[in-house]
């Protein structure tokens, strides 16, 4: 999937469009969480073996 160009200011429409200020960032934060999660495990992984 690219990356969403968010638009300038959030129409408050219910639900939010994919566009939104509010749902771009909150996949950013999502992925970047997704990102640490596997980080982290591989980190245990390595020092438990």
């Amino acid at each position: 999937m690219g990356k969403i160009k968010p638009v300038a200011k959030c129409c408050r429409s219910t639900p939010r469009c994919r566009r939104c200020p509010v749902v771009v960032l909150r996949a950013e934060r999502e992925k970047a969480e997704k990102k640490a999660m596997k980080k982290a495990e591989k980190k245990a992984a390595k020092k438990a073996a």
